[in-house]
């Protein structure tokens, strides 16, 4: 880690702030990002996304577990008058009065590897007539086992099984990055305000030297040792470094409003920002940051879901042609009595049940064959889509890590040039009072310094950007040379 390189900037803001130390908020970059990851509007998003996707996960998982379901009608009366055809062939029409009741409990599982469905089901119905003979009968299955395959050619569950725990740990990787994002949006926050600060009370400064230098030139210029016009041009200075202050304060108070907002920073509050003190001297491989991001980012796991997805559409259109096959098969015991005690008893009679359905087209003139045609086009096309985005992938990578090592060198020489031309300016404010040089040459110095400032925070931070950045798009601390994650504490 290395030292601020314009140490000077520091201690003369430091001096600035001290008589507003007391009564603001102090607050630096770190805390800042800290802060936005536990409270700023972008995380209450993040979180929720990736609650959203945890439950729709487990959701998932347990339909891969065996269900236990009860059902019945509890109760079903019903209460009419019928007609009856007689055998002489003339119409009765009789009363009649009955209580239903059921109950069903089964134990269901999908099959992954088939894609059907195995079901344990027992169950008892009792009936109850009141009109027009008064009895009771009971119907008992104590145990069924029944199989159902909907179809051979396509197996949606075998896919799903496939492609959710993929999505899954993409989510997870997901939020990891979303919180990077929150770090880099933050910084970007932070050094608005920070710059629109320190750009105030450099126009603070400038307002003082001006009007010091305004009321010396009065001075020599009632003495004869300088023109009107050159006195005229002080005093027009003067009032543009006034006009530049009233300005940097209204930019300062946007740029603090907004990050307050993002931090939930009630926004009557002052704030004591600080610059980073310390910069991490870090030279990224570009093989390192690639190896990193194939290994941690979520887009990699979406390109492998992607591609399993239009291979699951292919499989999709072959196994929905028309040529539909399925399978029911059931074997139970059940016995049927007038009273609950021997509705159990032995001898219990066997009840198998097998179906077969078959669906096969003679002429559909080509549905079928297009079917499959447009979804192996939509496979290839997307096949196509995938590699361009990890030609963009790896190409976003390869700028990143270029841009974050060059930007430690752009730093070192705006801090450099920073020093440089704030010595210039303290030189030539001097002289300028010694009557050594003309205002048009101090004009000069105190442009450069200004400018030498903004640029070296401008390049601080473009720095932290990109290095917020490069993590976020590497999930991968270069720093501490470790993976980012983060936990969740869903479902505990």
């Amino acid at each position: 880690m290395n030292k601020i390189f314009a140490l000077p900037l520091l201690i003369a803001l430091t001096l600035m702030d001290f008589s507003l130390a007391a009564q603001a908020r102090s607050l630096d970059l770190q805390s800042a990002i800290q802060q936005a990851q536990a409270q700023s509007p972008s995380y209450y998003r993040a979180i929720n996304t990736a609650e959203n996707r945890y439950w729709n996960y487990r959701q998932f998982r347990a339909s891969l577990l065996p269900q236990l379901n009860l059902s019945g009608s509890l109760p079903n009366y019903s209460s009419a008058i019928d007609r009856v055809t007689l055998p002489d062939g003339t119409f009765d029409f009789p009363e009649r009065e009955q209580l239903f009741l059921s109950g069903n409990l089964s134990l269901d599982q999908n099959v992954v590897l088939t894609g059907g469905r195995i079901s344990l089901i027992s169950s008892l119905q009792r009936t109850d007539v009141y009109r027009p003979d008064r009895r009771i009968n009971y119907f008992s299955t104590p145990i069924s086992i029944s199989y159902f395959q909907p179809m051979f050619l396509y197996n949606s569950l075998k896919w799903e099984n496939k492609i959710q725990p993929l999505a899954y740990e993409a989510s997870r990787r997901a939020y990891s990055e979303d919180l990077e994002n929150i770090a880099a949006e933050t910084t970007r926050l932070y050094f608005d305000a920070l710059v629109s600060r320190i750009s105030m009370r450099i126009a603070e400064q400038n307002v003082k030297n001006n009007d010091t230098i305004y009321k010396i030139s009065q001075g020599r210029y009632n003495l004869g040792k300088i023109a009107e016009n050159e006195l005229l041009q002080i005093e027009l200075n003067l009032l543009n470094a006034e006009n530049s202050l009233t300005n940097a304060r209204l930019n300062y108070e946007v740029a603090a409003q907004e990050l307050k907002r993002y931090l939930g920073i009630p926004s009557e509050e002052d704030l004591s920002l600080a610059i980073p003190s310390t910069i991490p001297k870090i030279e990224v491989s570009l093989d390192q940051a690639l190896n990193e991001a194939r290994k941690n980012r979520s887009a990699v796991l979406d390109f492998r879901r992607r591609r399993l997805e239009a291979e699951q559409s292919v499989a999709a259109a072959r196994g929905n042609t028309n040529y539909n096959f399925n399978l029911s098969a059931n074997f139970g015991l059940n016995r049927q009595a007038d009273n609950y005690n021997t509705a159990y008893a032995d001898p219990f009679a066997q009840q198998q049940n097998i179906s077969i359905g078959i669906n096969i087209p003679i002429i559909d003139w080509g549905q079928a064959r297009s079917q499959v045609r447009r979804a192996e086009a939509n496979r290839q096309l997307q096949e196509v889509n995938i590699a361009q985005d990890e030609i963009n992938f790896e190409q976003e990578i390869f700028l990143q890590v270029m841009q974050f090592n060059a930007q430690y060198q752009r730093l070192q020489i705006a801090a450099k040039a920073d020093t440089v031309a704030q010595k210039r300016y303290e030189v030539a404010r001097q002289r300028y009072l010694t009557g050594k040089i003309t205002i048009t040459d101090i004009n000069i110095a105190q442009s450069e310094k200004d400018r030498a400032k903004q640029s070296y925070l401008q390049e601080l931070q473009r720095f932290w950007i990109a290095h917020y950045t490069l993590r976020r798009l590497c999930l991968y601390d270069f720093e501490r040379d470790d993976v980012i994650f983060y936990e969740t504490n869903f479902g505990s």
